[in-house]
């Protein structure tokens, strides 16, 4: 009896047994199951808003691309390509025809036409809307043709304004939506023709997306997106290293050799337009008004060494201020040779063969790099006091004018023409000027101007071979972009830095 007693409790210990590893096993797969039908992907900074044409940052832009369409975009060669609209083409001087897809709803069940184009490009241009985008200002009116066909009509040539829809001026928004909810509710919950819809928003901490079923080119394989917040790359990184995070966007080359060590992750590098330089005041008395001054300082940088050791290589030379990769770029023209006897001898032409004391302003995260410029420049009798801030605090002393007669900056030109990287900073009237130049300012006209591309190949030539000659900039490089990536993701990064998920997925 009691034999079978202990036969009975040890079938029972063993059933229990069984079901207890079938649920472990059932909650393993269950994991493993909403593993791969979510995404985590990590960036230093969250939205200012979630209204795609009250925006104008890339971080916001990482995060709407997701929920919203634009009327072009470009393929896996950089090339324009369909979006929203399917065909385009230049009426005449002033006038770009879009056909527009017949098979696109928001998320709300709105159509999408021709009349949610007008709606979209004039809220757009309302001052009242008061967008920092600017790239469709040009737009002086938006006729609409037929349900599905729309005429931009511009108030001068506009040559590449196919590439401004790309992206900020070019996402669409759904007009009875808001003209029900109002700005500030769509603001907060929006609705666009994307691949994810919206779900929620924990302000500086996460934005929840969700697949959307309909999605024109199909639902994306991910049914869960979500944009952490996480402002400490240190704190990235052990989210990458725990598995929180699957994507960890914009890192450094130190943060990057760190997550290198662990083999759960890989560390992506690749090609991004992002170009850097400093910008050297010459609209200011003193040492920096002479072209000899700034001939001497673009010699007196050893850029290649700053790129191997601070930048561990991640990056790529560039001559002037224009990425390889944007039309325009005068591949003939080589950057500045490191000589550094050459530029003590310019110094001296200039009538500073001691050198001179001066200042530089740049942003926080950038100190490595700024401080590594700082001596070299100062190898040549130039001393350099560094005032470090956050980019919020630098950008508006650079609007008001107050900046130090050297700052540290970055441009991406994400329309991919060489149009973006001059069109701020090149002509005299334009905000981020600090360059006073006659024949410039003639040359930015017309390759802004003219939609003949060789007329304005031609231009973009003549400017950079005068930015060359006058060096208004300190030219450094065009940096690689770094992702920490799990590796069973499957994701490429695209040359504008764009954190485009549509095609991401875990293997």
């Amino acid at each position: 009896m009691k034999s079978k007693v202990l036969a009975f409790f040890l079938i029972v210990f063993l059933v229990l047994a069984g079901c207890t590893s079938s649920k472990s096993k059932d909650n393993s797969t269950a994991s493993s199951e909403k593993k791969r039908d979510s995404l985590v992907v990590a960036q230093a900074s969250d939205a200012g808003t979630l209204d795609p044409q009250k925006q104008g940052k890339m971080p916001d832009m990482n995060i709407l691309i997701n929920m919203f369409d634009t009327l072009l975009t470009r393929d896996e060669n950089n090339k324009l390509a369909p979006g929203l609209a399917t065909e385009w083409k230049a009426i005449d001087d002033t006038t770009w025809q879009f056909k527009l897809r017949k098979d696109v709803k928001f998320h709300n069940g709105e159509p999408f036409n021709a009349e949610a184009v007008k709606f979209s490009i004039d809220r757009l241009n309302n001052p009242d809307t008061k967008s920092p985008i600017v790239e469709l200002k040009t737009v002086k009116e938006v006729v609409v043709i037929d349900e599905y066909t729309v005429n931009l009509v511009t108030s001068a040539s506009d040559p590449i304004l196919p590439n401004k829809t790309v992206l900020f001026g070019g996402v669409m928004v759904p007009p009875n939506y808001i003209k029900e909810k109002g700005d500030d509710y769509f603001a907060q919950h929006p609705v666009g023709t994307g691949p994810y819809k919206f779900v929620s928003w924990q302000k500086d901490h996460q934005v929840v997306m969700e697949a959307n079923p309909d999605y024109f080119r199909g639902a994306p394989k991910m049914k869960k997106l979500t944009f952490r917040v996480i402002p400490n790359l240190a704190d990235m990184v052990a989210a990458t290293k725990t598995g929180e995070v699957d994507i960890a966007t914009s890192l450094t080359p130190d943060v990057a050799t760190q997550l290198k060590s662990d083999s759960n992750v890989n560390v992506i590098s690749t090609p991004w337009i992002r170009t850097f330089y400093m910008v050297i005041d010459t609209t200011k008395e003193g040492p920096m008004a002479k072209k000899e001054v700034r001939q001497a300082m673009n010699y007196a940088v050893n850029v290649k060494q700053i790129i191997d050791t601070v930048l561990g290589g991640h990056a790529q030379r560039v001559a002037t201020i224009v990425p390889s990769q944007n039309f325009g770029v005068d591949k003939s023209i080589k950057p500045f040779k490191y000589n550094i006897e050459k530029a003590k001898k310019l110094l001296a032409q200039a009538g500073y063969p001691d050198g001179f004391s001066t200042e530089m302003d740049a942003n926080n995260l950038d100190v490595d790099i700024v401080q590594a410029i700082a001596a070299e420049l100062g190898k040549v009798g130039i001393k350099v006091k560094v005032n470090l801030m956050d980019g919020a605090t630098l950008t508006n002393n650079i609007a008001a004018k107050k900046a130090s007669p050297l700052y540290y900056l970055g441009n991406t030109g994400w329309t991919m023409d060489a149009l973006s990287n001059f069109q701020s900073y090149i002509k005299s009237d334009r905000r981020y000027n600090a360059w006073k130049n006659a024949e410039a300012d003639k040359l930015v006209d017309i390759e802004e101007q003219s939609i003949d591309s060789k007329t304005r190949l031609d231009a973009f030539s003549q400017i950079q071979k005068l930015l060359i000659d006058e060096s208004p900039y300190l030219f450094l490089y065009q940096l690689d972009g770094l992702y920490g990536m799990s590796k069973d993701v499957e994701w490429k990064p695209n040359v504008m830095g764009v954190l485009n998920m549509y095609n991401a997925s875990i293997k």
